[in-house]
């Protein structure tokens, strides 16, 4: 199965010059997540809802400066590549061009976990064994701020919420967009930021879903994509009978493959004695990997190195000073913080990683432009 083969044609494409106020509108329409970002039907960028949560953006923004670089698939591409980019990328959509860069169209996740119910490809074992667990959660009178602030921290789409332990609700970046910019044209525009400032601090409880789409630890993988793909959901609490055990989603599904495709990160990490621990390097773990599929959504990465070294003590807390490389093709970018929290000091290392490798592939894009403009 190849890419062109998998792909369909998107329900939406959107002009680099057109306005983020008209797109948002376009979205909510035709219920597009991912929409590709095209100049002369040229791919140029991707626009997604996370896009959007990171910071507060002007409405009369043209697209060209709101959507990110983009990684994309060639339409000779076999289904083993297509599942490493969504691997390594953790996107929902991904877009297939030619050898010109010219758009034919997107492959989404759920048409890849479709394929692999299908196909009878997904493993065999149950919901418990592949969710994300212990679950990031909310209580129902946490803010919005909180829960955006939460998301693009962690890397994640949704949160449940819970009330005395018990699951009341779910958050997901859609409903903080659509909360913040979505009816558009019933507001002034001297009125949005009144209305942003709002919004950020009620209580999630006024934007979450609720009655919310569960699946069970002992319902198979199987079942699992099928529910997911009922309900055009990308992921789902895992419940053991009343207690929410974890999340787990369209991307859990495809690391299933892990060994059957040989999915990897290429991450290298040094960690001192005092990082060793279990419940913390695997808590540095996640959040690299996390990370390392936000830069992979821009450019492929050949190599992701991080380094730590333990400073003086201070109350019998260390400080850590953590190194950060990351070799793509257009360079290498590296980044050094300090904190007594070794994972705060690798996430700001990385944002400023990845703020970095955004300009740059940016001014890439705008010399390419001006030598189009010019020949």
């Amino acid at each position: 199965m190849s890419a062109l083969e998998l792909m369909s044609q998107p329900g939406l494409i959107v002009s680099s010059s057109e306005k983020l106020r008209d797109v948002l509108n376009k979205m909510r329409e035709a219920n597009q997540w991912v929409v590709p970002v095209v100049n002369n039907k040229k791919l140029v960028g991707i626009l997604s809802f996370k896009d959007l949560i990171r910071r507060r953006i002007n409405l009369e923004t043209k697209i060209i400066n709101v959507s990110s670089p983009v990684v994309s698939l060639s339409k000779k591409d076999d289904f083993t590549k297509i599942i490493v980019k969504f691997y390594t990328t953790k996107v929902r959509a991904i877009p297939v061009v030619d050898d010109s860069k010219n758009l034919l169209g997107m492959i989404s996740r759920e048409q890849v976990i479709s394929y692999l119910l299908n196909t009878n490809q997904l493993d065999s074992g149950k919901a418990r064994e592949f969710m994300s667990s212990p679950p990031l959660s909310l209580n129902p009178e946490d803010s919005v701020a909180k829960a955006r602030w939460n998301m693009v921290r962690d890397n994640v789409s949704r949160l449940p919420v819970l009330e005395e332990k018990k699951l009341v609700g779910i958050v997901t970046t859609r409903d903080i967009v659509n909360a913040l910019y979505v009816p558009l044209s019933e507001r002034k525009r001297s009125s949005i930021l009144t209305e942003e400032e709002r919004i950020m601090a009620s209580p999630v409880k006024e934007i979450m879903t609720s009655p919310v789409i569960t699946v069970n630890g002992t319902d198979s993988l199987k079942e699992v994509a099928q529910k997911l793909l009922k309900y055009k959901i990308s992921g789902a609490p895992v419940m053991e009978g009343d207690f929410v055990a974890g999340v787990i989603s369209g991307i859990d599904l495809i690391k299933s493959l892990q060994s059957k495709f040989q999915l990897s990160m290429p991450i290298e990490a040094k960690l001192t004695t005092g990082l060793r621990n279990k419940e913390l390097k695997a808590q540095l773990d996640g959040v690299l990997e996390r990370y390392m599929s936000k830069i992979e959504r821009f450019i492929d990465v050949n190599n992701f190195r991080v380094s730590f070294k333990e400073e003086a003590s201070s109350q019998g807390k260390p400080l850590y000073k953590v190194s950060v490389n990351v070799s793509t093709k257009i360079g290498n970018f590296i980044a050094n913080e300090s904190d007594r929290d070794p994972v705060a000091a690798v996430k700001r290392a990385v944002d400023t990683l990845e703020q970095r490798l955004i300009k740059k592939l940016k001014r890439i894009q705008e010399k390419k432009g001006d030598k189009e403009e010019v020949i």
